[in-house]
């Protein structure tokens, strides 16, 4: 049994460092990108909102923490699976005894690793400039895998399935839009329409939002735990989607 788990540990691990072995030389542009976009996002949506208070400001610092470590993960999955795609990486995968599930969680957990200092940032700008009390709870690292997961899982389908490099990038960044705009992260429940709160339900974004505001303004209880449980259920979903639907080998 050790062996066994030394063993997974050993495939994740070497898949990983894979990954980042593949942005040592463009991870600083990816950094500061990725703290441009939404850093500014948050400046923006908060000189246009109007109404400052406590509910608005701790949505728009965290809904660009969950568009940080979730869509843009999402996107840089897809992109990186396409690119495999086109230049027959995968089929290089495919002749490796490695499940599909382990190549996605070592691509995300990659992305994840040069996103997660723009989500640290944006909690101390919270704290500097919105003048938020936010509370940084180490549950926050439980969060950030389990909210990314299951969309870098999308993310990896659309990039296998799509016919080009292009088509990828472009199905991808519509789903973007289409799950930021029905999940509730930047906006209050009160103010979206019923029917985009309703659709909302079903999207691990908007427990990933919630999760995450809850962590940060330490409020824990009941409606956390079913955040979390409920992202474990996409998280579940994802793993036996990829592992018997996505295709890695080129027809």
């Amino acid at each position: 049994m050790a062996a066994s788990i030394r063993h997974t540990g050993g495939v994740f691990w070497s898949l990983f460092l894979i990954q980042l072995a593949n942005w040592r030389w463009s991870w600083p542009a990816t950094v500061i990108n990725g703290l441009l976009v939404p850093v500014t996002a948050m400046f923006f949506l908060k000189s246009v909102s109007g109404d400052s208070n406590h509910l608005n400001d701790t949505f728009i610092i965290c809904g660009n923490i969950v568009v940080s470590l979730i869509f843009t993960t999402m996107y840089g999955t897809s992109a990186r699976f396409s690119f495999m795609r086109t230049f027959g990486v995968l089929d290089y995968y495919a002749t490796l005894p490695v499940p599909k599930v382990f190549l996605v969680l070592a691509v995300n957990a990659g992305f994840l690793v040069l996103t997660l200092p723009t989500a640290l940032l944006t909690i101390v700008l919270g704290q500097v400039f919105f003048g938020l009390n936010l509370i940084f709870n180490p549950l926050f690292f439980l969060i950030v895998p389990l909210a990314s997961f299951s969309l870098s899982a999308v993310g990896a389908f659309v990039g296998v399935s799509a016919v080009n490099f292009d088509t990828s990038n472009t199905i991808t960044g519509i789903l973007q839009f289409v799950l930021l705009g029905f999940s509730n992260v930047l906006v209050p429940e009160e103010r979206a329409p019923v029917f985009m709160n309703v659709i909302g339900h079903f999207l691990p974004s908007t427990y990933a939002a919630d999760a995450l505001r809850r962590s940060l303004t330490n409020s824990f209880g009941s409606a956390f735990w079913l955040d979390i449980g409920f992202l474990l259920i996409f998280d579940l979903a994802a793993m036996v989607f990829v592992a018997r639907k996505m295709e890695w080998r080129r027809a």
